[in-house]
């Protein structure tokens, strides 16, 4: 071989290697919502360059709740989302071959939303009273055995469907004398009500023994099976963005307003405070960012089993794998 040949091939091998070096698996990710405070882990992984370190490149969008985050998931649409466990078990019931694969909520987010001066002061008091909800709505079908824990009659709460861009609005202008939402909701509820002088209460469901798996993230059987490497990766990733947003909540803002100038810096910071105990608990504390156990898994599946409409029984087992989850906790 001539010098000059072993020179272009060398040249040649060294170019390919830092091709590959420089290649990263394109993912399609769909978050369950708008973005808002508590994806602030996933925006710190970005911002961090943490996907980019496990050989990832994410296009993060929005999305349109967790139920079609679940189906765009199933099918194909989006590589990788974040959804309730919820739609998972509900969607599994209904032949969507999709998995939830990381817990992020390990606490259920769920709560009644009321205006204080308005004579709610506990439970009970809802009673004769209206409450906002969009139709089918996990608050929504979680009512009736929110009024049974709380020692109330469901019954004679009544509810008012309303689109999802209206509840604030009908709260605030007492249209409803309550709503249902989750608990990171409360800072753009609270600031707009503080523009009319009003101060806003609420009921939290887990406080009353309801809770279940809530938001975590979602990945269809095929992806799993044929992209288990890429799905561990992105995994890993996703929990190091919020471990490190719980310790570095500041620098997790900026990350969100980078990507988001448009929205209130306060606000966001206020919905990751908000959601840090659904995503710091107990358990998590022990066991890892991310974990997931059997027994609440069984829980959860009861549970929604109780409230929404399914199709074939499904069991813990049938909705979640844990290889993907990395060991990461934070004291």
């Amino acid at each position: 071989m001539s010098k000059l040949h072993a020179t272009l091939l060398t040249s040649a091998l060294l170019f390919a290697a830092t091709s590959n070096a420089l290649a990263q698996d394109k993912l399609l990710f769909s978050l369950q919502w708008i973005p808002n405070g508590n994806h602030f882990g996933v925006f710190a992984a970005k911002e961090q360059g943490f996907y980019k370190d496990a050989g990832l490149d994410v296009d993060i969008q929005r999305g349109f709740g967790s139920g079609d985050t679940a189906k765009r998931v199933a099918t194909g649409t989006a590589d990788i989302g974040i959804a309730d466990a919820g739609s998972v078990i509900v969607g599994r019931s209904n032949g969507l071959k999709i998995k939830y694969v990381a817990s992020l909520y390990e606490k259920s987010p769920d709560v009644i939303f009321f205006i204080k001066d308005n004579k709610i002061d506990k439970p009970k008091d809802l009673e004769g009273r209206t409450i906002g909800a969009t139709a089918g709505e996990a608050g929504e079908k979680l009512i009736p055995l929110f009024a049974e824990k709380a020692g109330f009659d469901g019954k004679k709460l009544n509810v008012v469907n309303i689109a999802p861009s209206a509840k604030y609005a009908s709260l605030v202008a007492k249209s409803v004398d309550s709503i249902v939402g989750f608990i990171n909701e409360e800072p753009p509820i609270r600031a707009a009500a503080q523009k009319t002088g009003l101060q806003v209460g609420h009921f939290v469901f887990s406080d009353f023994g309801i809770d279940y798996y809530s938001l975590g993230i979602v990945v269809s059987d095929d992806t799993l099976a044929k992209r288990p490497d890429v799905v561990k990766r992105f995994v890993a990733a996703t929990i190091k963005g919020y471990a490190w947003s719980i310790k570095n909540p500041q620098g997790a803002a900026d990350a969100f307003v980078k990507n988001y100038p448009e929205t209130s810096r306060n606000i966001v910071i206020e919905q990751w405070n908000a959601a840090l105990p659904l995503i710091m608990t107990d358990n998590t504390r022990k066991s890892g960012l991310g974990t997931i156990e059997t027994g609440k898994m069984t829980d959860t599946v009861k549970l929604i089993s109780q409230i929404q409409k399914m199709g074939a029984p499904v069991t813990a087992g049938d909705v979640y794998v844990t290889e993907a989850i990395p060991n990461v906790r934070i004291e």
